[in-house]
């Protein structure tokens, strides 16, 4: 029966269009439809029908029961004339004809649920639907069987009886209608009482938005800006307190070292702070970017345990435990958004817990999204204040923040930033029990499609100064030898036995080999002759307590060295056997001299030949007089931008090709990343170097375009 027809009418004359209608409205109201529901399928059919009946030929109309998952009347009708040739302008309203085609369709369409029409040359089939109304819609096969027998045995009833069926519907609809309309009357009456009122509100509140607005970009800009000044001297304080702790320039007093690792703690917590604010700032201008990547949740905690470890240290009395999970997914989304909510969240529990553990785990709802939980038995938050302290400055009184000065920004952050990724952060805490944050993070971040701007990946040579291997078996010698060459240009290998100086010369060509004769006790001989005949070029310096300069120089060895080597001894005779090369000049441009000071003390090598710029017009002039190898330049500069040098010097076919590094600390814009990529330059910021206190980017990049002596780097072997 579902594959029949209930009702099937072929299209010859007007009166089968008649009929069609009669038809519809009385299976629609043997169905249950509703009289409006009746009207609208008799209209639709008709339209349908008649359109079937003028414009094509062998039209057809069936009618369908279907009583499957969306129970519903469908009317099919069909025809075998010429097809619609412009079926899309008469669907988008755009047709206009003298004999009403297009509007008849669109109106149809209206009126049905469900309305597909397929048009070709050979035809054109038209399919409405009307879904059944609540009350009908579990009827069964047996009585759509009953429908259809009722139908069959229906005579066909005049069309003028249908016409005055017709005209009482339109009458009753034109009653209906006009009693709309009356109450229409008063509606309006009434909304023009109250169309002032709502026009000033709207301007009040437009005038109040605008407001606003401006008032949070004027608070945008003011944090960003503040925030890039603060910037600047924060990293050059560090970045000073590091280099008088690493002692580059003699040994502290045990009250200066103290003193020096106040002035780093109080700089490192006034930079959290600053770039606390400016990450809310960005929030806030929805300026954070997520770039979403796959990693696992093991390794993401394992990176956690090492940065936090400087905490840990300062409480002794509190165990930082974190619960793997090898059966999480993998998660796809920003993990150093991710790392920050964590961090934030793991770093307070360990702040204010003053005794105890905090637990770190992270567990799966569904395949959907993963709960990271920081549990603590610390000193808990009442519930009035759980809502309160995510809100921006705010902080809970507590005998524990003498010791533990917050920003009160921390906890709004980790919120922000967690529903950027999808997610939320909320927490579980009694006064005196401790408390549980929850960070909840879809496993997939179904924003914005991840950028397709690819970092530059620079080469990253293992050394930046040649390396010398040297084999010692004295721990306090090989320890004196690593002394000597610390500040040279020189970078020790220590190994300790032969074993491990095989494998490592197996990797790499040393600049030189520096090799005791005697390793625990017995003679190196064969090591020695191997190193001689796989490396020949290579010098070879042997040391003993013992004379053996006559054997040593026999078994192939440059120089002969008698224990105990002086300094000047050991860099005189690397200096003359190794050939070095000429320095290369390197150009530092910033106008803040403390920033040029510290790169100064960070690159200092023997093959850099280094100036310094104050400015960019100074720079420019320096550039011309005498062409650097590379410059380092900064982006914010008093006259010229760095920028702008970069234009003008990209302009001039003699520094066109010229390598330049741009160092800042300014919070870069999409627009400004692609000029300065489109300049062919790449970007270091200051507080990346900062925070490690590491020449390491620097030095990559020399590697990158060629700068850093052969010498230096040690070839892979095979």
């Amino acid at each position: 029966m579902a594959d029949d027809p209930i009702v099937s009418i072929q299209l010859r004359t007007e009166r089968d269009v008649v009929q069609a209608r009669q038809r519809a409205r009385e299976l629609a109201s043997l169905l249950g439809f509703e009289n409006q529901d009746q009207i609208r399928l008799a209209t639709a059919t008709s339209e349908i029908a008649r359109n079937a009946f003028r414009y094509a030929q062998n039209g057809k109309v069936m009618f369908y029961v279907r009583i499957d998952a969306l129970p519903r009347l469908e009317v099919i009708v069909s025809d075998s004339g010429p097809g619609i040739t412009n079926l899309d302008d008469i669907l988008d309203g755009r047709y206009q004809s003298e004999t009403g085609l297009g509007k008849g369709i669109i109106g149809t369409k209206r009126l049905m649920d469900d309305f597909d029409l397929r048009t070709t040359a050979e035809g054109t089939t038209v399919r409405l639907a009307k879904y059944f109304p609540r009350h009908a819609a579990g009827v069964t096969p047996s009585a759509v069987r009953d429908v259809a027998a009722v139908m069959r045995s229906k005579e066909t009833e005049s069309p003028y009886e249908e016409i005055e069926r017709q005209n009482r519907e339109l009458l009753k609809t034109l009653q209906e209608l006009r009693g709309r309309q009356e109450e229409l009357v008063l509606l309006n009456r009434e909304l023009e009482d109250t169309n002032r009122g709502v026009v000033a509100l709207y301007a009040e509140l437009d005038e109040r938005a605008d407001y606003l607005r401006r008032a949070s970009e004027l608070k945008t800009r003011f944090l960003s800006n503040v925030s890039h000044e603060f910037r600047t001297p924060l990293n050059s304080i560090i970045s000073l307190a590091r280099l008088l702790m690493d002692k580059m320039d003699g040994d502290l007093t045990a009250e200066q070292e103290k003193q020096v690792r106040y002035i780093e703690s109080s700089a490192r917590d006034l930079q959290e702070l600053v770039n606390d604010l400016l990450d809310l700032a960005k929030v806030e201008a929805g300026k954070i970017k997520i770039r979403p990547k796959k990693f696992e949740v093991p390794e993401l905690f394992s990176a956690l345990k090492g940065m936090l470890k400087p905490l840990l240290a300062d409480n002794s009395s509190v165990e930082l435990i974190f619960e793997d999970n090898a059966s999480l997914p993998p998660l796809y989304t920003d993990e150093g958004k991710v790392s920050q909510i964590l961090r934030n969240l793991i770093s307070n529990a360990l702040k204010f817990t003053p005794q105890g553990t905090v637990r770190v785990c992270a567990h799966e709802t569904d395949h959907e999204t993963v709960i990271f939980e920081v549990q603590d038995t610390g000193i808990g938050i009442p519930p009035e204040q759980h809502e309160a302290i995510f809100k921006e400055f705010t902080q809970v009184e507590n005998p524990l923040q003498e010791r533990h000065r917050g920003t009160g920004l921390g906890l709004p952050l980790c919120r922000n930033l967690a529903v950027l990724l999808g997610g939320s952060v909320s927490l579980n805490s009694e006064l005196g029990k401790g408390s549980c944050f929850y960070a909840e993070i879809p496993v997939v971040y179904h924003g914005e499609s991840p950028s397709t701007e690819e970092s530059v990946a620079l080469p990253a040579p293992e050394f930046h100064r040649a390396p010398v291997l040297i084999l010692e078996d004295n721990l306090k010698t090989a320890s004196l030898f690593e002394s000597y060459l610390r500040h040279s240009e020189f970078q020790p290998i220590l190994v300790t036995d032969v074993a491990q100086a095989e494998v490592w010369i197996a990797r790499h060509t040393p600049a030189a080999v520096v090799a005791d004769i005697y390793m625990g006790g017995e003679p190196a001989w064969g090591f020695i002759s191997n190193v001689r005949d796989k490396l020949p070029a290579i010098p070879l310096l042997l040391m003993s307590a013992h004379d053996e300069a006559q054997h040593a120089l026999a078994k192939g060895a440059d120089v002969f060295l008698l224990k105990p080597v002086a300094r000047e001894e050991l860099l005189r005779e690397l200096r003359r056997l190794t050939a070095q090369e000429a320095p290369r000049r390197l150009l530092i441009v910033d106008d803040n001299e403390v920033s040029r000071y510290i790169l100064r003390e960070l690159l200092d090598r023997p093959w850099l030949d280094i100036a310094e710029a104050a400015n960019g017009n100074e720079a420019i002039r320096l550039i011309h007089e005498n062409r650097p190898d590379a410059v380092i330049l900064d982006l914010l500069m008093p006259d010229l931008s760095g920028l702008e040098v970069m234009k003008r010097l990209r302009q001039d076919l003699e520094t066109e090709k010229l390598p330049i590094l741009i160092y800042t600390s300014k919070a870069l814009s999409e627009n400004e990343k692609a000029d300065i990529e489109g300049l062919n330059s790449l970007v270091v910021r200051k507080e990346d170097v900062s925070t490690r206190l590491s020449a390491r980017p620097f030095l990559d990049w020399l590697a990158s375009v060629g700068l850093v002596p052969d010498a230096v780097v040690p070839k892979q072997n095979a």
